[in-house]
């Protein structure tokens, strides 16, 4: 009985230990969930359903109309002794050529919604991964403080023993004492960076700022091995922006083509019954054209429409060089991340971590004062938060790369 009294208070808080539950995201995983909760995304996705929309109504003809008339009433009489009842319905039809071409860009229109769509999912991709690697290297950053603290700390204690014994002055007692109040500053500057770059992530994703969660991959140098020519030729192919640019122009194509087919006469079709001085009714059929009388109308619009399209052709070739130059542009800042990086990876860390050994070692046998030691502690501490940057550096370079083929 005493056991499932005590039992009862943790049922009653499983539910809520439950929903408290860290979540953990594969960059992959993150992706997809910014993608399902980004507003920007939700949007494009219904004006594709407006395009299709608008589709439809291209496709479809002029409604037909339908109308009643009572003809040749005395004076004073009533509808039923109307010399002529009419019941007429009339259609106008346009050229099937006509219509083909309203679909035609209409159907560009959900081409280009559609292409809209991807290049703001490829958008949202690259800012997830930079946030991604923001939060990944803060935490690394605050894991190289909290390692040179403690190695500050083991510091201290030997300078300590030192000064205890009268073999070193009490002032590199304080030196060492003040270099870990420095680090330990560093430490909460780099605690409220994390905070902050978590709480990017965390609204990036469609979640609450201050949920908490863990990242499960961890991101891996692996140098860009493409030339700069292939790299603008694959991106400029993948471009959305340059598809849309491309279908725009074939839209405003088939706009100009139907301005110039309204030169020519629309189809009426009529039927209907007519009845006289209150007889049968009878049927009857007529058909007439829209004749452009006015031909100043169609003109205009053939002239309207020539220069949509070359507008349309001079924002696509915009585009195609301004982007080029972008992708270059991002290439050649992957290209000098990629060489800090291997600066790091090459040498710098190898060197510095051979130092603190050594320096570790040679303090211990007093064979350098505590002032080159920490020295050696600072070099080693800057070394890796700037190799932590350099990393963050490559990989962002990386992102805005795979992205710079789109108009942001």
């Amino acid at each position: 009985m005493f056991k499932v009294f005590w039992a009862l208070p943790f049922f009653a808080l499983a539910p809520f230990l439950q929903a408290q539950e860290k979540s953990s995201f594969s960059l992959e995983q993150a992706i997809v969930q910014a993608i399902k909760q980004n507003p920007e995304i939700l949007a494009a996705q219904r004006q594709i359903e407006q395009a299709r929309g608008r589709r439809l109504q291209a496709s479809s003809p002029d409604q037909p109309e339908l109308s009643f008339s009572w003809e040749k009433i005395p004076s004073g009489g009533s509808f039923s002794q109307a010399g002529d009842r009419i019941i007429e319905i009339g259609q106008n039809v346009p050229l099937p050529n006509k219509l083909f071409l309203k679909r035609g860009a209409a159907s560009r229109d959900v081409d280009i919604a559609f292409e809209n769509l991807g290049r703001i999912q490829t958008l949202v991709s690259a800012q997830v991964k930079k946030a991604y690697y923001a939060v990944f290297f803060q935490q690394k950053t605050l894991e190289s403080l909290e390692f040179t603290a403690g190695l500050l700390q083991q510091f201290q204690e030997a300078t300590l023993s030192k000064y205890q014994a009268g073999s070193s002055a009490y002032f590199e007692v304080v030196r060492a004492r003040v270099e870990a109040a420095k680090t330990q500053n560093e430490i909460i500057a780099a605690q409220a960076e994390l905070v902050s770059a978590r709480t990017d992530f965390n609204l990036i994703l469609g979640r609450a700022g201050s949920e908490d969660f863990e990242l499960t991959d961890r991101p891996a140098f692996v140098p860009y091995d493409k030339s700069k020519e292939a790299a603008i030729r694959e991106l400029l192919q993948k471009s959305r922006t340059l598809k849309i640019a491309q279908l725009t122009k074939e839209r405003e194509g088939r706009n100009l083509q139907l301005a110039r087919w309204n030169f020519f006469p629309d189809l009426r079709l009529v039927g209907g019954y007519q009845s006289e001085a209150g007889g049968d009714f009878r049927p009857g059929v007529g058909f007439g054209l829209a004749i452009p009388l006015w031909w100043w109308g169609p003109g205009g619009g053939v002239k309207e429409n020539r220069a949509g399209y070359q507008v349309a052709e001079i924002r696509r070739l915009a585009a195609e060089r301004i982007l080029s130059g972008e992708i270059e542009r991002s290439y050649e800042l992957v290209k000098s991340a990629e060489r800090q990086m291997a600066l790091f990876e090459k040498t710098l860390l190898k060197e510095v971590d051979e130092e603190l050994k050594a320096g570790i070692n040679a303090y211990q046998y007093n064979q350098i004062d505590a002032l080159n030691l920490l020295d050696i502690y600072r070099t080693s501490k800057t070394t890796k938060i700037e190799y932590y940057k350099a990393f963050l550096n490559y990989l962002s370079a990386i992102a805005d790369l795979e992205i710079a083929g789109e108009e942001k």
